[in-house]
This record gives C-alpha cells, sequence and structure tokens, in this order.
C-alpha cells in the first residue's frame, strides 16, 4: 500500500464539467509515480476527513482512496425575520351564491386580496 498527501488543480473544460489533476506526494514531499510497482488505478474512491486534517490517499489493490478534510465550520449567520403565518380567510359570495373573492388576513394584522377567476370550459 502506498500513502500519500494530495493537492488538487481544477482545469474547467466548459461551463457544466471540470476536470482535476491529483498529484500525489509521499511523507517527504517527494512526487509518487503510480504506474511504478506494477500498480494500475482501477477505482477511486473518496471518504470524508474531520475538519483540519490533512488530505490522504492509499493506493491498495487497484483503489485509489482519497480522504477529503471538511472544511471549518463557519460563524453562524444572522437570524431571519420572523415567519408570518395565516389569521383567517374571509370569502365574499356573489347573489348567485358562488364565492367571487376573498381577504386573507395574516398573524401580523396584514391582508391580501384572495382573487377569484372562473375557468372557460
Amino acid at each position: 500500500m502506498t500513502a500519500a498527501q494530495f493537492r488538487t488543480v481544477q482545469q474547467p473544460l466548459d461551463p457544466t464539467t471540470a476536470v482535476g489533476e491529483i498529484a500525489l506526494y509521499d511523507a517527504d514531499g517527494k512526487p509518487l509515480d503510480l504506474s511504478g510497482g506494477g500498480q494500475k488505478i482501477t477505482s477511486v474512491k473518496a471518504t470524508a476527513l474531520a475538519a483540519g486534517t490533512a488530505p490522504t490517499a492509499t493506493l491498495a489493490n487497484g483503489v485509489l482512496t482519497i480522504g477529503i478534510p471538511a472544511g471549518a465550520k463557519g460563524d453562524p449567520g444572522t437570524p431571519g425575520t420572523d415567519g408570518v403565518g395565516v389569521k383567517s380567510i374571509s370569502l365574499t359570495r356573489g347573489s348567485d351564491g358562488n364565492i367571487t373573492g376573498g381577504t386573507l388576513t395574516k398573524t401580523d394584522n396584514s391582508t391580501a386580496a384572495i382573487p377569484v377567476t372562473t375557468a372557460t370550459a
């Protein structure tokens, strides 16, 4: 098994895709040749690491496993404004008994008209 640290360089090809170049280094900072020793990469697996840990890479039995550390936890954002709910709905009816509109009253006591449209057959 070969253990190493790695860095990535993103090279965008088009707006919808990007290809990353991975360079692997040993503990002394020397580049690793993954084609040496008869090992070939047949698949790649990524694993999540805790924030603050060093990225890792191992090659065993053709599987390149890359450990990617989580980003640092950011500061909390500012609280948003309180939400507004529905307090009541009042519907109005025309002389034929059909609903013609209404009023929505919100929990902050603001109101909004409820329009009614009739679909044609």
